[in-house]
């Protein structure tokens, strides 16, 4: 049957988090929090957005996604002020600004679009870097 769009979001979730706390890894697997200095395993660490999630076009946007600690991510709400300036500093003012533009588009999207991030990020995690 037909998979439920709250299942199809999850699964998204999942493959995009797992690409992005791999993509920032060093060789042992270690990655930075993009919003403070804390250091530690991709697998403990958390996929963290600058547009919050709710924001469906951005939600698996690759210039909106960083690995951050839990601390960072949950407790400080992702510091969103120093998550913007980081991201300023690394992808520029314009990139940045484009992903806050289309985060205000009105998401109208069939479930397949969501589907074709799934199949993206699995795809980009099963080639070797």
């Amino acid at each position: 049957g037909k998979i439920s769009r709250t299942k199809l979001i999850k699964e998204a979730d999942k493959y995009a988090s797992l690409y992005v706390r791999q993509k920032y890894a060093d060789k042992d697997g270690v990655v930075k929090c993009f919003t403070c200095p804390k250091r530690s395993h991709w697998k403990k660490t958390q996929n963290s957005h600058w547009i919050v999630r709710q924001y469906k076009y951005t939600r698996w946007h690759p210039d909106n996604m960083r690995p951050a600690c839990y601390a960072c991510n949950i407790l400080f709400n992702g510091r969103p002020h120093v998550f913007r300036e980081n991201l300023v500093k690394e992808i520029g003012e314009e990139r940045v600004w484009a992903i806050e533009t289309l985060a205000k588009k009105l998401f109208t999207e069939k479930d397949e679009w969501i589907i074709e991030k799934i199949t993206h990020y699995k795809e980009l995690l099963s080639t070797p870097p």
